[in-house]
């Protein structure tokens, strides 16, 4: 196969595998950037908001009005940390929780489904080529967070603070 039918194949099937009809079924008022917000947070059990932008490479001002949204509608919540009453973190509610849960069964089902029909051997074959894509896809954003003198763009920097 080459390039060309590899994306006309991609591009004749990508609505299976990010719209799924089952999906149908939930209550999809929210953007993909939404969605990976609420993944991200279960994920980390509690983050806070610049990891957020970090991870979904947004300005913080964007991420807060992601958030915020995702607050006002009972999805997350903000709260003091435990271990440093000065910082604040984001966590799901129990209504974030329940849309994640489902959430993961559906990818979960998938998933289960495609591995049912592969053989070892494909799985391996297969866990090689996503993680070499992964591979190129980083090397491609790297090379675009330099700049043509070989300094970095503005992307968002952690700062260890002793």
């Amino acid at each position: 196969m080459n390039i060309n039918n590899l994306y006309d194949f991609f591009f004749q099937h990508l609505k299976k595998v990010f719209y799924p009809e089952e999906w149908i079924k939930l209550d999809w008022n929210f953007s993909k950037t939404e969605i990976f917000t609420m993944l991200l947070v279960e994920r980390h059990g509690e983050i806070i908001m610049s990891q957020i932008a970090e991870h979904i490479h947004l300005p913080m001002s964007t991420a807060s009005g992601l958030v915020e949204r995702l607050v006002k509608n009972g999805y997350l919540k903000r709260e003091r940390s435990e271990s440093d009453r000065r910082i604040v973190v984001i966590k799901l509610t129990d209504k974030g929780k329940a849309l994640v849960a489902e959430l993961k069964d559906m990818i979960f089902h998938y998933i289960e489904k495609i591995g049912e029909s592969l053989t070892k051997e494909e799985v391996e074959v297969l866990g090689k080529v996503f993680t070499k894509a992964i591979e190129v896809i980083n090397d491609i954003n790297k090379e675009k967070d330099h700049s043509d003198d070989g300094k970095e763009s503005n992307s968002i920097k952690k700062i260890e603070i002793e």
